[in-house]
């Protein structure tokens, strides 16, 4: 059975950014989690934005991700005329920084997603007909159980102006459609759907189940 999970970064313990080569953090949605370059003309002065889905790893290891949405609200910062490309990456900790440079955060590549991000709030949808490549590699990510995305693309700007993709997330909510890993059994002449546990410490736990097919283990 589906089952839905939501979380959103627009708190000081769950949205913010560093420059790349700055260990000093601004957090809270009134900073945002930031992308790109504002007067900075070295590499050091591009702006990497961290986003903090609380309960997400836990919520959604092991899990079968079927749809990811994402609402992202955005204030007034660079560019108003252009679309402009957001770039996700993986965090390299789960944990909000409390110190350290904003390039000890950069992760790979998850995924773009393009739009306005001026003044606007925007709805993506990721499953496996739309956003099909970030959606794959973002439900991986999430399934291994890690809950922290980054915006980070290196640009760099003029000392007077903003870089081409800047942009400034304020709140951004991420709800994941996802369901239990489960196998079937037969009774009475009917297939029956259950999911899987095991006893620990006195506690029933969920657990996804696998099997053993060419040398190689296959999540059911």
């Amino acid at each position: 059975m589906a089952q839905a999970f939501t979380a959103t970064a627009n708190s000081n313990a769950t949205i913010g950014y560093a420059l790349y080569g700055s260990s000093s953090w601004s957090k809270g949605s009134s900073n945002g989690a930031c992308q790109g370059a504002y007067q900075k003309t070295s590499a050091s002065g591009s702006r990497v934005g961290v986003m903090l889905f609380s309960g997400a790893g836990t919520a959604l290891k092991g899990k079968i991700i079927r749809n990811i949405v994402f609402s992202i609200t955005s204030s007034k910062a660079g560019s108003g005329s252009t679309s402009k490309v957001l770039t996700f990456r993986k965090g390299t900790q789960q944990t909000f920084p409390t110190g350290g440079n904003g390039s000890a955060m950069v992760g790979d590549v998850l995924g773009t997603l393009t739009g306005k991000f001026y003044g606007n709030t925007t709805t993506f949808t990721l499953n496996a007909s739309s956003n099909t490549a970030f959606f794959s590699a973002l439900a991986a990510y999430l399934k291994a159980g890690n809950s922290l995305l980054v915006l980070y693309n290196g640009e760099t700007s003029t000392s007077s102006g903003y870089s081409a993709n800047y942009a400034r997330v304020t709140s951004i909510t991420m709800t994941v459609t996802y369901e239990a890993a489960t196998v079937w059994y037969r009774t009475g002449g009917q297939w029956v759907r259950c999911a899987v546990y095991y006893r620990l410490n006195g506690a029933w736990v969920q657990v996804a189940p696998y099997y053993r097919s060419g040398g190689a283990w296959i999540q059911v």
